[in-house]
């Protein structure tokens, strides 16, 4: 496994491309902070996966989508019966030069409502609801966390909506989610589902939140009602083509 750099690569290509998620950005720069000296990566899914605290088939599409884009060519090589994996960024150079290559020539850094010509007068409707930076960079931050929440959990739609109700209790109060919050949340909302060893986890996580939620409380704790466990319901799996079960007492005749 390779030991992180001080540092990471962001280009401008990435950093403004509007069809990657603010999680796959950050993992592009986990890449490029892990290549060696040869410029990739052998980390495993399973390694990001416990980094950001989402299942590998989350990481799996963050970066088949980095893929799909250019920024990243995914490699394997044998190694002895099985393979192995290489990362390599597409522009894991762009930060030591000055003239920008590949993709971020293609790149203009986005123009605002209040970056017109120097000098030039905004209309006041442009300001009037942007009055400070703070104000600016919290909307941003919660839009990020939203993105964090939404991808946790995407398979359990309850669990979802819980976690964006209390992104909104949170935002409603003094101490507003940040993105780095967001992820130690889902991380906790695991351990206490881990701790109280039930089986419907999302359904315990959803209460969890829940109970923050009404109580106004800004942390997450283990329940203090009762919480009816059961298995989660599945649908029932279809039959059609299903392999037939032969015991020792099975008649071969039934099956002709």
């Amino acid at each position: 496994m390779e030991t992180p750099t001080f540092y990471a690569v962001l280009p401008a290509s990435v950093r403004y491309d509007s069809r990657l998620k603010a999680q796959e950005k950050i993992l592009y720069c986990e890449i490029t902070a892990l290549s060696n000296v040869n410029k990739f990566c052998h980390a495993g899914n399973g390694y990001f996966s416990d980094l950001y605290g989402v299942d590998e088939r989350t990481i799996r599409r963050w970066l088949n989508n980095l893929a799909k884009h250019g920024y990243i060519t995914i490699e394997y090589e044998k190694q002895g019966e099985g393979q192995k994996r290489r990362i390599i960024p597409s522009d894991n150079a762009a930060a030591d030069v000055h003239e920008m290559s590949g993709p971020d020539k293609n790149v203009r850094t986005p123009r605002t409502k209040m970056s017109d010509t120097p000098g030039q007068k905004c209309p006041q409707e442009y300001y009037k609801n942007n009055n400070t930076r703070e104000n600016n960079t919290r909307a941003g931050a919660r839009e990020s966390v939203r993105d964090v929440l939404r991808e946790s959990f995407p398979w359990n739609e309850r669990l979802t909506e819980a976690l964006l109700a209390f992104e909104e209790s949170r935002a409603a109060g003094k101490h507003p989610l940040t993105v780095n919050a967001a992820s130690l949340a889902c991380n906790k909302l695991n351990q206490l589902a881990d701790e109280a060893g039930v089986r419907d986890r999302y359904g315990y996580m959803a209460a969890v939140l829940e109970q923050s939620i009404l109580r106004g409380w800004e942390g997450l704790f283990a329940l203090k009602d009762d919480f009816v466990d059961a298995v989660p319901t599945q649908r029932p799996a279809s039959t059609e083509d299903r392999p037939r079960e032969i015991g020792p007492d099975t008649d071969i005749l039934d099956f002709l």
